[in-house]
């Protein structure tokens, strides 16, 4: 059985009303909320958590809260997002012995590195920590593809007990099938945007999906009759969510914008508000938004 299955809902950083500091104590309560909703892990600073507008610090302190208030009740994944693999490394280790049960890496991007430069980057990052790592493959996120030898190279450093690959692609049905086949399955198999092939996901031997944090009931709820051998019920449940889904992925930026409003709309924020630059929706977005929350309520 992996560390990490089910869902891992990503949490967002609340940010001040000037946006000038992130609010810890809001971060903690997210946390809390997340738990109390039935997610099976937490994932800190993916996209979904602006990871690209924060400093060093303000991730070590947002870090260390989470660690704080959830106590070991549920695994922690930390998304290493360092460009240098020095850095990154560095980065790794440090989450790593100070409570992170697993690390998602973000390869690097910038100036279109080749794929022996990436296959190195990884892997290295890979063997500085002895917990699970996740490699998060999003092509249309970051601008390029990771070649299936490269995971092989990771897979073959023998690092780790776990490995993970977080596919973000399309189709993404298909990639996990043709993926699992190129690496014999050595990789458990995560999905993320936004949930949207959940199903799908679940039907090819995916182990978890990464959602926002705004809707982890509902996809807790698709994941357990799955799981159950309820796979009509699932279906059903995941069928009636999926028009909220796709509403919500237009880009990144929206993406996070919208559950913020969610989340605000609860109480659970004081404020929406996204670091700038942003691309926050317009107000005929925020109706309809409002609108179908409160059909899934």
């Amino acid at each position: 059985m992996p560390l990490l299955k089910g869902i891992i809902p990503v949490i967002p950083t609340p940010f001040s009303e000037n946006g000038e500091k992130t609010d810890i104590e809001v971060f903690q309560r997210l946390v809390e909320h997340g738990i109390e909703e039935g997610a099976n892990a937490l994932c800190l600073f993916a996209a979904g958590a602006e990871f690209y507008k924060l400093t060093k610090e303000e991730k070590t302190d947002l870090f260390k809260a989470a660690v704080e208030v959830n106590q070991r009740r549920i695994p922690i994944l930390v998304t290493v997002s360092e460009h240098a693999t020095l850095l990154a490394e560095r980065e790794a280790s440090y989450y790593q012995e100070h409570g992170a049960d697993a690390i998602n890496i973000m390869p690097p991007s910038f100036a279109a590195p080749s794929g022996p430069m990436i296959a190195r980057h990884l892997v290295r990052v890979c063997k500085s920590v002895s917990i699970p790592a996740m490699i998060q493959y999003a092509p249309a996120l970051t601008g390029m593809t990771i070649a299936a030898e490269t995971f092989r190279e990771i897979m073959e450093s023998g690092h780790t007990p776990e490995l993970y690959v977080k596919l973000e692609a399309s189709p993404t049905g298909p990639l996990i099938t043709s993926f699992q086949n190129a690496t014999k399955g050595k990789y458990h198999i995560v999905v993320g945007n936004g949930g949207e092939c959940m199903y799908e996901a679940l039907t090819r031997g995916a182990c978890a999906v990464m959602p926002g944090l705004s809707m982890t009931r509902r996809f807790r709820e698709i994941y357990d009759m799955y799981i159950a051998g309820a796979l009509e019920t699932s279906y059903q449940l995941f069928q009636k969510f999926l028009p909220f889904v796709h509403f919500m992925l237009r880009d990144i930026e929206q993406f996070v914008a919208m559950e913020k409003i969610i989340l605000r709309d609860r109480g659970l924020l004081p404020n929406a508000l996204c670091r700038e630059p942003n691309n926050y929706p317009d107000p005929c977005t925020v109706d309809i938004l409002s609108q179908l929350v409160r059909e899934l309520s």
